[in-house]
């Protein structure tokens, strides 16, 4: 009689476990797949990417018209820079009235020499004749033919 027991409970708990694994079988799978369903999806995906891109766009101008201010009116002002190595460089720096020959390596800094204002190529740029990418592109373009 305990053989008959054991044997109807493990058929009952066997249906069970199928009857289970059966319905999370149709709860997982979709009833349908609708084209009209992901074509919306995708587009709305490529919208997402649009308004991230135009407001990563403008929060960039944002911050360069703010950077660039503070530069305006500092008394630093980086004349020119020579790259050396991937981490060394040369750099002509106008503090106050003073121009020097910095050195710089990732971790240092170090001072070459003082130049007189005689001696630096000062390389000035009208903001009034601001130059379109255009234009500067042909320039180098013409300079490689």
């Amino acid at each position: 009689m305990s053989m008959k027991t054991t044997y109807i409970l493990l058929n009952t708990f066997e249906e069970k476990i199928v009857d289970g694994v059966n319905n999370a079988k149709s709860e997982a799978t979709p009833e349908s797949f609708s084209t009209t369903n992901n074509v919306l999806q995708l587009l709305g995906l490529v919208l997402l990417l649009i308004v991230i891109l135009i407001a990563a766009y403008y929060t960039s101008k944002f911050v360069g018209r703010y950077k660039m201010g503070q530069l305006k009116n500092s008394n630093i002002q980086v004349i020119e820079a020579y790259r050396i190595s991937t981490n060394k460089m040369l750099q002509i720096v106008k503090i106050s009235n003073k121009y020097l020959v910095l050195a710089i390596s990732k971790d240092n800094i170090t001072c070459i020499t003082e130049l007189d204002e005689s001696e630096v190529l000062a390389h000035e740029i009208n903001e009034d004749e601001k130059q379109s990418f255009r234009h500067i592109f042909e320039k180098i373009k013409g300079k490689k033919e």
